[in-house]
């Protein structure tokens, strides 16, 4: 049994020593094996643009296939500006080493994720954060993950699906509008409030 998250939407990531911002898409992600031993992929086509450079590149996470062929393997063509045939290849494992082939014939080792430090995220302790911040929302789920009991898990998370519900309902019934704190709605698209190039500009001020 597998489930697949369809990820929309785009972000950007900005080299403020360059003055450049890439804007990318995102590759689906998808959990096979759920019910035996689990694994996680991606798959799907993902596209970079920088508006300043004109650079860009088209990227493939490749699923695996039924039967045979390889995980994690991923694709991708570098573009410069204007052109249509892309001076550089890339193929290997997004989660291991990724080859370059460029149009000079030159070939070499683009990445070596396994060789990449491992930077542990920083996130406040659960008593600091507000009631409806996911890890508090989940933190029963997580909890019953970590010792493997899946029963206890799956219930957790009816129990907290169905209260939100519950209060989707609610607030429905009652024509009371959920208040975004972070994001606000374009059109299908929610968008960050506090981006970082708006926070860098406050700042200079």
């Amino acid at each position: 049994m597998s489930i697949g998250v369809h990820n929309i939407g785009q972000g950007c990531v900005s080299c403020l020593d360059h003055d450049e911002h890439y804007i990318l898409t995102f590759p689906n992600g998808y959990g096979r094996s759920i019910l035996t031993v689990p694994w996680v992929e991606l798959g799907g086509e993902c596209n970079i643009n920088c508006s300043k450079t004109g650079y860009s590149a088209n990227i493939v996470f490749h699923t695996k296939p039924f039967y045979g062929g390889k995980k994690h393997r991923i694709t991708a063509e570098i573009f410069s500006p204007n052109d249509k045939k892309s001076f550089c290849s890339i193929e290997g494992e997004w989660n291991g080493v990724m080859y370059a082939k460029y149009a000079t014939g030159e070939n070499a080792v683009f990445i070596d994720t396994k060789k990449l430090p491992i930077i542990k995220k920083k996130v406040r302790k659960l008593e600091d954060q507000n009631e409806y911040e996911s890890r508090c929302l989940w933190k029963d789920v997580t909890f019953n993950l970590k010792i493997r009991d899946i029963d206890a898990a799956t219930e957790a998370k009816h129990r907290l699906e169905e209260r939100q519900r519950a209060e989707a309902r609610e607030r429905k019934e009652k024509e009371i509008q959920w208040e975004t704190r972070l994001f606000h709605e374009d059109g299908e698209c929610w968008v960050y409030d506090e981006p970082l190039l708006k926070r860098l500009g406050a700042a200079k001020h």
